[in-house]
């Protein structure tokens, strides 16, 4: 049965009507269809492309990812203006990376502290042997400053600037070699010097 909000106003309803119509909603978005029994061929191709999903959802789970992590893939998210979370970001780039045959490498614990004068310092973990750029910017639509690095033994550790004092930075890491095969999101960071 269908959940309906005003009825006599049709503002809103949710479920199923006599397997006939589906209401739904998502994000804001609001749809009917048709109600229809899904198909489930398991052909080879669907039983790789779940292989794959799994592969990227549980290594969302199990990465290591901060709560800083996950606030800053929502603001990537918020940043590319769809509809979407930080998690369907992550999990399309991870998937676009497994389909290509690519390693991805998860990047994490991302911290930012100033540094002596006006620079600071990015730490993360998850790399292996890559070479990596940030990219910064006081735009989280528009960082053209870059600074290259390379990690060692699996971490990084790269100063970055110059840095106006109480200005607020947006900030990512993104491999330089490989374009699908490791980022972040967008960090949020107001550069107070010591």
């Amino acid at each position: 049965m269908a959940k309906v909000k005003g009825p006599l106003f049709s503002l809103d309803a949710r479920g199923q009507i006599a397997k006939t119509l589906v209401y739904m909603g998502w994000k804001g978005k609001k749809d009917v269809r048709e109600y229809v029994i899904p198909a489930n061929p398991k052909t080879e191709l669907q039983k790789k492309q779940r292989a794959y999903f799994k592969t990227a959802v549980g290594e969302w789970h199990t990465s290591g990812f901060t709560a800083d992590d996950v606030k800053a893939w929502n603001l990537l998210a918020l940043a590319l203006k769809e509809a979407l979370s930080g998690f369907n970001i992550y999990l399309r780039l991870k998937l676009d990376a497994l389909i290509d045959l690519v390693d991805w490498t998860p990047i994490y614990g991302v911290s930012i502290a100033a540094t002596d004068g006006d620079t600071a310092t990015l730490t993360a973990t998850g790399f292996e042997t890559l070479s990596y750029m940030t990219y910064y910017g006081t735009s989280k639509t528009a960082m053209f400053n870059t600074t290259q690095g390379d990690a060692i033994a699996g971490d990084i550790s790269m100063t970055f600037g110059p840095l106006v004092d109480g200005v607020k930075y947006y900030v990512y890491v993104k491999d330089v070699f490989h374009l699908k095969s490791a980022r972040t999101g967008i960090y949020e960071y107001t550069f107070e010097a010591p």
